[in-house]
């Protein structure tokens, strides 16, 4: 997979950018934002609720299975930090 939008967004070190919030902090991790919510968020947009950054919109041309690597790839991050 070619380098990834979200790395834009949520930093490629996964800690945020002025784009978008860290992945590594505790609201996304699997007990607060499941697996299946990163599938919504990817299809359907997600509505800002716990930053400032605004609404995300749905991210076209990602299949459901990029969004499982790009799932297991946070969580694997997030369980080393």
């Amino acid at each position: 997979m070619e380098k990834l939008d979200y790395s834009i967004q949520h930093g490629i070190d996964l800690k945020g950018s002025d784009k978008g919030p860290p992945f590594l902090h505790p609201v996304y991790e699997s007990s607060h934002h499941g697996d299946a919510t990163f599938q919504m968020a990817v299809k359907n947009g997600s509505k800002a609720h716990h930053w400032r950054f605004g609404d995300m919109p749905p991210v076209p041309g990602l299949t459901p299975d990029d969004v499982v690597h790009i799932t297991t790839y946070v969580r694997q991050v997030q369980r080393h930090e």
